[in-house]
């Protein structure tokens, strides 16, 4: 008896990590942008995949656009805790760690160090206001660049309305741009389509 419970739930196991390893990158740089430090994220991260597990079995996900999601939810509850927990005993936080983050993440092609370092500065500027942006706001607009979900997908990992999605990023996009209008004019590339290709680049 023992022998198969330790056998379905090594099976178990096995399928989980299968199904859920291809989200694992997603699930980290969305994290990246939640968290304060890339500790944190990698906490978060380790939370959302033990919460899972342990949740695993209770769970139908047909395909990998349920699992994705599933997970994605899972990530955002507990972050909101994180930021409930933060915000009722509530610590210095600061941006410290955007210029490893994003000196890792983009470089140019281009060889000229005045052009890497101007698309170094946007990058840093495009975090840095993404990184005040209010948490709902922050994640909508993480979850639409950089990851690319539909207005649908966002709603459902956020458990809200596609309209307050909506208004989140309206809300978002408005602020960037006032944030990055410098090198929109000096671009005349969509500022945020920039930042949102770059972002997906890997982190070391």
């Amino acid at each position: 008896m023992t022998a198969d419970f330790a056998l379905r739930d090594s099976w178990l196991r096995d399928k989980f990590e299968r199904q859920t390893r291809p989200f694992i990158a997603a699930l980290y740089r969305t994290a990246r942008r939640l968290a304060a430090q890339a500790a944190d994220a990698e906490d978060l991260v380790h939370d959302t995949y033990v919460k899972a597990f342990q949740a695993y079995r209770t769970v139908d996900l047909p395909d990998d656009a349920s699992c994705r999601a599933w997970l994605f939810r899972i990530m955002i509850n507990i972050n909101r805790d994180h930021y409930r927990r933060a915000a009722r005993s509530p610590e210095v936080t600061t941006t410290e760690c955007l210029e490893e983050t994003l000196g890792s993440m983009l470089w140019c092609p281009e060889p000229g160090p005045d052009t890497r370092l101007e698309h170094k500065r946007f990058v840093q500027a495009a975090e840095a206001a993404i990184a005040r942006l209010p948490p709902e706001d922050r994640l909508a607009v993480v979850l639409f660049f950089v990851e690319e979900l539909s207005y649908r997908e966002i709603a459902e990992i956020a458990q809200c309305p596609i309209g307050t999605v909506m208004s989140r990023l309206w809300r978002g996009r408005r602020y960037l741009r006032e944030q990055l209008r410098a090198y929109a004019e000096r671009e005349p590339d969509n500022s945020l389509d920039q930042l949102s290709a770059a972002a997906r680049r890997p982190t070391r």
